[in-house]
């Protein structure tokens, strides 16, 4: 039988799949095998990489994009994301981050918050005649008794990055996340206000976002999973006072080739309904384009991905760091699952200020969701992230 080409969008296949792969003619995710890598690249002066940020720092923050059509839960194909293979860096690859946000409890105290950790490599920057490397963590608590956001956006030479080929482990300046499988990871993140370290386990099968992790994305490809259903206990510190919590976490982890030229902002939200249903959508907004869908994880581990969702912005909030003009909450309509929920921050200001340059500034906040799923009363916890709205 002739076998058919790979789409043209797709990526050349690695040269011979994983033993202890189910063979795919369209799996293109990168072999693994190599051992672990510490990242020692040549030191570049601080005025040079940090130069190099800032023509990156406008859009460094997660999200998903899709022109993917509905797949029916019986139909929907084998994924292209290997896990728990995939939860390692992938060294072929000029983009990638692991991505964590959660809901935290300690008696009556709740709290959100956020852990990112972007690498960047073979980046060429203007001005640069060489490529390099760029490593960033962004970290942030929400302290939603006490009505406050405490955050820290930090860049860092690759001789900062330690990360492994082989399994997840990862670390760049005061963040770290690592695991032995899906039901086995930890996390841990300080800023000068605090810290967490967190066990984080998932009792869901993982999301593949677009039905197979695997998306076109703007002028290259990304592959995208989300672990929607983390159990999570462990510490957290606030102004030295430590609390015992327990909550529930989510994570995305995405990777590719693309170009970041064409893209000017999104909306974008994951959502744990109380009903068991996990839901991640988001509205991208490129340069002559507009992209919105939803991935919708239902109580038997079905997957449905939706095109024809839509996010309507409500309300205003000004930034008093920015000038930049949010939407004080949103509404997310879901057409395949009869939902339309609304999200609302937790608390207004939770912008992530990056001062070496405002526009790559962005809001991602602890919220909570409300509406009618399948017709049906639900609630939840949500994290909800704008992008683009910055002014500098």
């Amino acid at each position: 039988m002739k076998r058919r080409p790979l789409p043209r969008f797709f990526p050349q296949r690695h040269s011979r799949p994983r033993a202890d792969f189910l063979f795919d003619p369209l799996d293109c995710s990168p072999e693994k095998g190599t051992p672990p890598v510490t990242s020692r690249l040549p030191q570049l002066p601080r005025r040079g990489i940090f130069a190099a940020l800032l023509t990156l720092c406008l859009t460094l923050v997660p999200a998903a994009t899709s022109n993917a059509r509905s797949l029916s839960p019986s139909a929907a194909p084998a994924p292209l994301v290997h896990l728990p293979a995939d939860q390692a860096a992938h060294s072929n690859v000029k983009n990638e981050w692991w991505y964590v946000v959660g809901h935290l409890r300690s008696g009556r105290r709740t709290f959100g918050y956020e852990m990112t950790i972007f690498k960047f490599i073979g980046v060429k920057p203007p001005g640069f005649n060489s490529t390099l490397s760029i490593f960033r963590t962004d970290i942030a608590i929400t302290d939603e008794n006490g009505h406050r956001f405490y955050h820290e956006i930090t860049p860092y030479f690759p001789q900062s990055a330690v990360y492994s080929t082989h399994g997840l482990s990862i670390q760049v300046g005061n963040a770290r996340l690592r695991g032995s499988s899906l039901g086995h990871m930890s996390l841990k993140a300080s800023l000068p206000a605090g810290s967490f370290n967190l066990t984080l386990s998932s009792k869901r099968r993982p999301m593949y976002v677009g039905g197979r992790g695997y998306l076109p994305f703007g002028t290259g490809y990304t592959y995208y999973y989300s672990l929607t259903d983390l159990a999570t206990s462990g510490i957290l510190t606030l102004h030295h006072r430590r609390y015992v919590t327990t909550g529930i976490s989510w994570l995305d982890h995405q990777w590719g080739d693309w170009s970041w030229k064409s893209i000017s902002g999104w909306t974008w939200m994951c959502l744990q309904l109380d009903n068991g249903v996990q839901l991640s959508a988001f509205d991208f907004r490129g340069y002559g384009r507009r992209t919105r869908a939803a991935s919708v994880l239902r109580q038997n581990g079905s997957l449905v991905t939706d095109p024809g969702a839509t996010i309507t912005p409500g309300g205003a909030w000004v930034s008093p760091h920015t000038a930049g003009r949010y939407p004080a909450g949103v509404t997310v309509h879901v057409p395949s699952v009869k939902a339309t929920l609304s999200v609302r921050p937790t608390l207004a200001d939770q912008e992530v200020v990056w001062p070496l340059e405002v526009r790559g500034s962005y809001w991602e906040g602890s919220s909570r969701v409300s509406g009618t799923y399948d017709g049906k009363r639900v609630s939840g916890d949500a994290y909800l992230e704008l992008t683009g709205y910055a002014r500098g």
